[in-house]
């Protein structure tokens, strides 16, 4: 029992530590831990160079789709959010047939008065006509989609846009 005691040791006959041996642990901890601490330091400045490349090549291609849609011709005012018309109050008609795209393309003599459609073409209509712009100039189907619910409007049109709307608005 007397071993095992601690505190009846006498310590006057434990002999003293190496210090060169502890001084050479202490030292190859620190140099170890410094070494962990700069490559990991490394790694991490590394990381947020590669995200701010990114960040800038993506704010870059932001600028040029700005451009490029701020190009488009704009014939028309695009109604305020408010004055928008609820997406189920649309109803399609019917597609139309190839002759009455061809006489609509053609022109009309000035004398005659143009009779009054039954409906719009979903693409021709001025509250969908910058959603289908945003399509040709390559903004990605869903972003645009997802701005025309926000908006208040059917996005299943894009998919379809031909489609006669009763309720279209034609400028």
């Amino acid at each position: 029992m007397e071993n095992s005691s601690i505190i009846g040791v006498d310590k006057t006959q434990v002999p003293p530590l190496n210090q060169k041996r502890i001084l050479a642990f202490v030292n190859h901890f620190l140099v170890n831990t410094c070494n962990f601490l700069n490559e990991f330091a490394l790694g991490c400045e590394t990381k947020f160079v590669e995200m701010e490349r990114q960040l800038q090549k993506t704010e870059a291609s932001l600028i040029i789709l700005e451009a490029k849609l701020a190009s488009i011709p704009t014939d028309h005012l695009v109604p305020s959010e408010g004055a928008n018309v609820p997406a189920q109050s649309e109803k399609p008609i019917e597609a139309p047939t190839p002759d009455s795209e061809i006489t609509s393309m053609s022109e009309k003599p000035v004398d005659e008065a143009p009779a009054e459609p039954a409906g719009v073409r979903a693409c021709e209509d001025v509250r969908y006509r910058k959603f289908f712009k945003m399509l040709h100039v390559g903004v990605p189907a869903a972003a645009v989609k997802q701005k025309m619910q926000s908006e208040g409007l059917n996005p299943r049109l894009l998919d379809t846009p031909d489609m006669v709307l009763a309720d279209g608005v034609r400028e």
